[in-house]
């Protein structure tokens, strides 16, 4: 996030908004106001032509563009693999034993409705989305979905009514996509931060490896990089940048970017590693701004890295994986490939929304949380609604892949780092199951987070799991805010060292916590 809670930060936010988003609308009312205020010689000013000029073409590209692909983006997905039977009651299980409260889960699911609003059928039909992957009459499935209900009643001692109640189930592959328009404007402005981001990072060592010169024409803002560059990706879907890695000593570092403007937010931490230690950085179109082909699903992505870590695979054989936000959901699917996840030695994990993934926080704050704060407007205009942003999260997604679990990182080193103010997923849930496992939130809450707020002074990187939260920090800020650069790159260049420089392995997370809270 670039702004705070202030007031005039609020108002900075919904401003900027309107003027990227409606400068077509802008336009016409002067064209309006003009012609109003000063008849036709107003209107045909050099001035006023060229505004009128400028809003005719943003209202056209709203007209002829936006709204048939806004209506194109509404079909409905690719349908997920299904799961069997012993695979869905293990994720429904661990799901259950990792939610803080049973009632407030049921409720953010259903757009936080009322429980007497929530009946059976209703939870049917949100069950049959989470564990089924579909839609549509209960079937030979009805027996199972009753299963999981009488769990879930005795969980919460409560029993729901039959039939079918006034709430609706947040189901983001079935929903329909709420998006706003994008203009011309603003993808300008975007593609020309787009080439700054790759000129720089080409001063600094770096190599773009574009996607075949025929896919010129199907991303936009266009990209000069994919005709000029010389190199080519291994994987034709996906571009990446990389810069060699020439150091004896530390390990290189693969990076996946999260929702925004591609690698522009990160340029200050890329440029606070050395120079020795070699990076790719895995770029995501569908969720950098840009109109481009629909995101691939995970098993695609991951065959993708697959194919790039082998074009480099003298110097890949061992990383140190780094991710953010969006990024850190492809972090499951790669530990699912066991030669992949051999070549994973450590693990830093930025404002993950990969963890704790089943929690209502990440779909409701995208899909339906009406924004307040400037923080939620710029999420709320920058990613939620962004055309292909929506799309990716509402079509291109199964959440039953990309969740991430503590014990899928159990014989490496992982480090969460985490805005205390986070508000894009559940900050303490997070904190608390990163820290201790759980998910108690309600107990001793002040005494968890003094112990959190201290975790930036006693962090070794040395134990299996540890935290780094940033008390006050919220979604993004910790490689956007100069101050706290420095704390990542510690992470990153710790777990980097190949010798004892950087620490070993030592202890289980257990151990970390009895040392640090006790």
């Amino acid at each position: 996030m670039l702004v705070g809670l202030s007031t005039p930060e609020l108002i900075l936010v919904r401003v900027t908004a309107v003027l990227l988003i409606y400068p077509g609308l802008i336009c016409f009312a002067y064209f309006v106001l003009a012609a109003l205020a000063g008849g036709v010689a107003a209107i045909a000013h050099p001035f006023s032509i060229f505004i009128e000029v400028y809003g005719a073409i943003e209202i056209l590209w709203y007209l002829f563009w936006f709204l048939p692909f806004k209506h194109r983006l509404q079909k409905r997905g690719p349908a997920p693999s299904r799961m069997t039977r012993e695979e869905r009651k293990d994720l429904f299980t661990k799901g259950m034993n990792t939610v803080p409260d049973l009632e407030n889960y049921v409720r953010g699911w259903f757009d936080k409705a009322h429980m007497g609003d929530i009946r059976r059928d209703n939870l049917k039909d949100w069950l049959l989305w989470s564990l089924f992957g579909r839609d549509g009459n209960f079937g030979d499935d009805a027996p199972e979905l009753e299963e999981y209900i009488q769990e879930l009643e005795e969980r919460m001692a409560v029993a729901f009514k039959k039939g079918r109640g006034d709430a609706k189930a947040l189901r983001l592959s079935f929903d329909p996509i709420k998006m706003t328009h994008r203009s011309l404007l603003f993808y300008s402005l975007t593609g020309f931060a787009d080439i700054l981001t790759t000129v720089f990072l080409l001063s600094k060592g770096f190599k773009f490896y574009r996607q075949p010169r025929n896919a010129f024409f199907s991303v936009f803002p266009f990209r000069p990089m994919t005709l000029f560059s010389p190199q080519q990706s291994a994987a034709p879907e996906m571009s990446y940048f990389y810069r060699p890695h020439t150091s004896k000593t530390q390990r290189p570092i693969m990076f996946i970017h999260g929702v925004g403007i591609g690698m522009a937010p990160y340029l200050l931490w890329l440029n606070s590693v050395p120079r020795d230690v070699g990076i790719i950085a895995i770029e995501l179109l569908p969720v950098s701004n840009k109109i481009c082909p629909p995101m691939p699903s995970s098993s695609e992505l991951v065959d993708s890295i697959s194919r790039i870590l082998a074009e480099h695979s003298l110097e890949y054989d061992s990383f140190v994986f780094v991710g953010n936000s969006y990024g850190t959901l492809l972090l499951s699917p790669m530990l699912k490939r066991e030669g992949l996840a051999a070549k994973i030695a450590s693990v830093v994990l930025v404002d993950p929304v990969s963890l704790l993934l089943h929690l209502p926080d990440v779909a409701w704050n995208f899909a339906r949380r009406r924004p307040r704060t400037g923080p939620e407007w710029e999420i709320y205009y920058g990613a939620a609604t962004d055309p292909m942003v929506a799309h990716t999260l509402a079509r291109r997604f199964d959440f039953r892949d990309a969740i991430l679990w503590r014990e899928q990182l159990r014989g490496r080193r992982a480090t969460v780092i985490l805005g205390g103010r986070d508000c894009v997923t559940h900050p303490m849930a997070v904190a608390s199951y990163v820290y201790y496992g759980d998910v108690e939130i309600h107990d001793y809450t002040e005494q968890r987070v003094e112990a959190w707020k201290a975790t930036p002074g006693i962090w070794t990187g040395q134990w299996e799991m540890e935290l780094l939260y940033l008390d006050g920090l919220d979604h993004g800020q910790a490689f956007l805010k100069p101050g706290y650069v420095p704390t990542v790159q510690k992470v990153v260049d710790t777990y980097c060292w190949r010798d004892g420089s950087g620490g070993e392995l030592r202890k289980s997370t257990g151990d970390y916590e009895s040392s640090s809270v006790g």
